[in-house]
């Protein structure tokens, strides 16, 4: 008899759910194949990268950023043109992680009126851990916009990021 580690992910069952009919497990299980670092997840999210729902391709986009295989660079690049700003962050993000510097696109989004688009951009600076996202992050440390009631704001989303890139929030920004 096989013994299998029960903290082992079953990659395999995972890449399935990628085609339920809820959306919202498609665009979770994108993600979740992205943080298992396993190369066979590379291929079926390549083929998420075109499902009905931006969400999911975003999920499926960025978590191609952080497996880091350049083998999806040719699939994310026509995401950079897409009418969704959000999907374009993703896009953005996942190719710089792979060595197309995208930040600019990233940087953008930033100044969208959505919301939704500004705290994408946020989160994707915040992962990418780049100290180029200092000035524009502490250019949107005044929005108190939320994305719905309960939520943090803009601008403390922002804070958390610039902590996380090692900025001391209680200093002067760096003169140019």
């Amino acid at each position: 008899m096989t013994e299998h580690p029960t903290n082992t992910p079953d990659i395999e069952g995972a890449i399935q759910l990628l085609r339920s009919p809820d959306v919202q497990i498609r665009q979770f299980v994108a993600y979740l194949l992205g943080q298992t670092g396993d190369a066979r997840a590379i291929e079926p999210l390549i083929d998420a990268l075109q499902d009905e729902h931006v969400g999911v391709r975003g999920a499926a986009a960025n978590a191609l950023g952080t497996l880091g295989d350049t083998s999806a660079v040719p699939y994310l690049k026509p995401l950079l043109r897409h009418s969704s700003p959000q999907l374009v962050v993703w896009a953005a993000f996942a190719l710089t992680r792979l060595g197309h510097d995208h930040f600019d696109a990233i940087e953008k989004a930033l100044q969208n009126d959505e919301v939704d688009v500004r705290r994408s951009a946020i989160l994707a600076m915040q992962q990418l851990g780049d100290k180029r996202a200092i000035p524009p992050l502490l250019a949107v440390c005044s929005d108190q916009r939320r994305r719905f009631d309960a939520d943090s704001t803009v601008a403390e989303a922002a804070t958390k990021a610039l902590i996380s890139l090692g900025y001391n929030i209680g200093q002067l920004p760096p003169r140019p």
